[in-house]
């Protein structure tokens, strides 16, 4: 079992790694533990309750999660916080624009608001990608000005482990892994790979990016598809289904 192998530094395996570390690091006031919903942070909670360490979870309540992520928080995680940071989303929106993967706006608002001035436990783990491969136990938030700090638990945890993690606990989890989704979260996310698959799931979510695009494009035109600069826009799109369709395809 991959959760059972020894690390060379300290002849730990995973787990007795992330519960030491949580117990070596908790602050007097105790953990800001950020749980959305997904398996990485059902596992840190469990991890956190085994540590005997004090926390309060929080989940940032995000008004494009699917409802299955608030029906299996609500069931299984009652007291977990919620906090409403993204009010008024889909003002921003019309805004910012439709998020992409290089403006990817929305994180910030939705998912990032919460934690200041607390060292905050995180589900980041480094199979996730090239980003977060690079990244450490513990460490700053890369802008200095939001005092705040994360550590990372299950850092060195692959997709198996997670899940070897969960069956060894019997964790409950969001149906919607059972449905075939591998990772979950904001439907129609920049970095999502089952945009068609969400956009099937989540028809009423899909109707409202599309709404979205068709706001956009009329604030183009009226702008005679300048920028407030006076600039022309990179993209030029007579209807908001010709936006709606160039973003998903993830141009």
């Amino acid at each position: 079992m991959a959760l059972e192998q020894l690390t060379l530094e300290t002849g730990q395996n995973k787990v007795e790694v992330a519960i030491s570390l949580l117990q070596a690091w908790e602050p007097p006031e105790g953990y800001y533990l950020a749980f959305s919903g997904g398996k990485d942070s059902v596992a840190i909670y469990d991890l956190a309750v085994k540590a005997g360490v004090k926390f309060d979870a929080h989940y940032c309540v995000s008004p494009i999660d699917p409802p299955q992520i608030y029906k299996c928080i609500k069931e299984y995680y009652p007291d977990v916080i919620w906090d409403y940071h993204a009010k008024g989303f889909w003002k921003l929106v019309d805004t910012n624009g439709l998020p992409t993967r290089i403006s990817r706006w929305c994180c910030r608002i939705i998912k990032e608001a919460g934690g200041t001035g607390r060292l905050v436990v995180v589900g980041n783990r480094r199979a996730e990608g090239n980003v977060r491969r690079n990244q450490c136990y513990v460490e700053m938030h890369r802008n200095k000005k939001r005092n705040l700090r994360f550590i990372r638990p299950i850092l060195n945890f692959d997709d198996f482990d997670i899940w070897q993690y969960h069956k060894e606990n019997k964790l409950p989890y969001c149906e919607l892994y059972d449905l075939g989704f591998k990772r979950i979260g904001c439907v129609m996310c920049p970095f999502s790979r089952e945009v068609e698959k969400e956009e099937i799931m989540f028809p009423k979510i899909a109707r409202l990016w599309k709404r979205a695009a068709e706001r956009i494009v009329q604030r183009m035109k009226d702008q005679h598809y300048l920028t407030k600069r006076g600039k022309p826009f990179k993209h030029h799109f007579e209807t908001g289904e010709e936006l709606y369709q160039w973003w998903i395809k993830r141009k």
